[in-house]
């Protein structure tokens, strides 16, 4: 998938700005606060409907006007062409989508997926770094990006979610229902709660088995070390054993549905005391562990969370998204574009030259830094066709 070129419309820091790209290397760069992550956060917004970032579309708009537009064309490895666009309104806080000039009236359904994209930033050290559900997020997009399935299991167990924990709340707040009709009520919840967290899981965990695979190649790529990386699941109907990808292949949906009846059972007056849900996979956790060789008889392991450095840190991130890179390639058929944001300064200048070489081998690349030097490094493996340079001042490009 090619983004051929993209139109802003008061999206942050540009009033008017269209920007054409190259089919292999574009090279954004400019000093910090030009506005050079505006543009991958705007090509965010018409792959994923929303910020890379996170980031409110209220904090999105230019400073007064009265809402935003982004706009792409995408071409296919076949040549079909797609008209994307995205309009935010500020005062009705509404987003609008078009897909080839049509209303697309359900993002998710229609459009979220068919433009795979991997984004690299300092942001997502927040992978290894930060709470559990950032790294929930990370494994999440991914098999929505390849499953709209899942991406409407997703939706689903959320409504039922906030459903379940209203009715807790109401209930512990005095907003209380006769007994007999609160127990039936979150009986109901429970059997579709179960039913939605069970199929979770067991995507969860068959996506965990064929992605370790492409873990592990990018992690001996990009390291020169027998270190050994590993990704275990922790979820509480399980108890306090965290799964291996291999203890989870032979677990069964009916497995799952006859645990997480029995956990929520013995959670119920833990739930009700609390008023909220105590156990499901809104709250489970992937374990990112790390064995090193430390000159005894076995290689010493370690939670990547607690105890790694702050290489190591960016090493596991890199070959993390470098994994879901290959994956999607694989499962969607389709080269992801790839987008690295102020990537390269993060790392030091040996992994620099190996992520530069391997480049290559990747389809269209976004790449934003302050730093013109990179440029020269790129020149080895691309030729002058292959690379556009853009520059950035206070919200325009040159």
């Amino acid at each position: 998938m090619l983004l051929r070129k993209i139109n802003l419309y008061n999206f942050r820091n540009y009033a008017v700005q269209e920007l054409r790209f190259n089919s292999s290397f574009n090279y954004i760069h400019g000093n910090n606060g030009e506005g050079k992550t505006n543009i991958l956060e705007a090509i965010s917004y018409i792959s994923f409907g929303k910020s890379f970032l996170n980031s409110a579309e209220n904090d999105c708009v230019m400073f007064d006007s009265e809402g935003f537009n982004v706009s792409g064309i995408y071409e296919n490895e076949v040549d079909n062409i797609f008209d994307v666009s995205l309009n935010y309104d500020y005062l009705s806080k509404r987003k609008t989508f078009h897909l080839n000039k049509e209303k697309v009236s359900r993002w998710s359904a229609e459009i979220f997926g068919k433009f795979p994209v991997v984004f690299m930033s300092p942001h997502s050290l927040n992978i290894t770094y930060g709470n559990p559900s950032e790294r929930r997020k990370f494994f999440d997009i991914l098999l929505a990006q390849t499953s709209r399935v899942y991406l409407d299991l997703l939706k689903n167990f959320t409504r039922i979610l906030k459903q379940k924990n209203s009715l807790l709340k109401n209930q512990l707040n005095g907003n209380a229902m006769p007994g007999r009709d609160f127990r039936n009520l979150l009986n109901s919840y429970n059997e579709k709660f179960i039913e939605f967290s069970a199929d979770i899981l067991f995507r969860r965990f068959a996506l965990m088995d064929k992605f370790m695979d492409y873990f592990r190649e990018s992690f001996e790529y990009l390291t020169d070390t027998e270190d050994e990386p590993g990704i275990s699941y922790y979820t509480e109907i399980f108890g306090d054993r965290k799964y291996s990808a291999a203890d989870l292949s032979g677990i069964s949906i009916e497995d799952l549905n006859g645990m997480l009846s029995k956990k929520i059972s013995e959670k119920a007056l833990e739930e009700s005391a609390r008023g909220i849900s105590v156990v499901g996979p809104h709250r489970d956790d992937y374990i990112f562990s790390l064995k090193k060789d430390t000159g005894g008889t076995e290689k010493k392991g370690f939670e990547i969370k607690n105890f790694a450095s702050q290489g190591e840190h960016k090493t596991f991130v890199i070959a993390l998204k470098l994994a879901e890179y290959h994956f999607l390639k694989d499962v969607r058929g389709s080269l992801p574009m790839l987008l690295l944001d102020d990537l390269l300064s993060e790392l030091d200048s040996v992994r620099v030259s190996k992520i530069v070489s391997h480049l290559k081998d990747y389809g269209q690349i976004f790449l934003t830094t302050t730093d013109m030097s990179y440029l020269k490094e790129l020149n080895n493996f691309y030729s002058n066709n292959e690379i556009s340079s853009f520059k950035v001042v206070r919200g325009r490009v040159e």
